[in-house]
């Protein structure tokens, strides 16, 4: 069976290097682990947030707002409605 994993080789500045020595002592895990795990959460929020902007430019095509200046006159039009 071959390997699972990839090695993945990453420069960042000494202040962050430090942070995540720091965070990864208090811990109790491994630099690798921690960072393993910070971009498994971001991968998966920056997922998150493209299906959210997805789904809202969808919706907003089928209700016909295509532009900011749709914004601006559905927001009027309400406001003018509510008196």
């Amino acid at each position: 069976m071959g390997r699972t994993t990839r090695v993945v080789n990453m420069s960042v500045d000494e202040s962050l290097y430090e942070g995540v020595d720091r965070l990864a002592r208090e811990k109790g895990t491994t630099r690798s682990q921690l960072l393993r795990e910070a971009l498994k959460q971001y991968v998966a929020a920056e997922t998150r947030w493209g299906e959210l902007l997805r789904w809202g430019e969808d919706s907003a095509g089928r209700a016909g707002v295509l532009t900011e200046a749709d914004v601006e006159r559905i927001i009027h039009e309400y406001r003018d409605e509510r008196g």
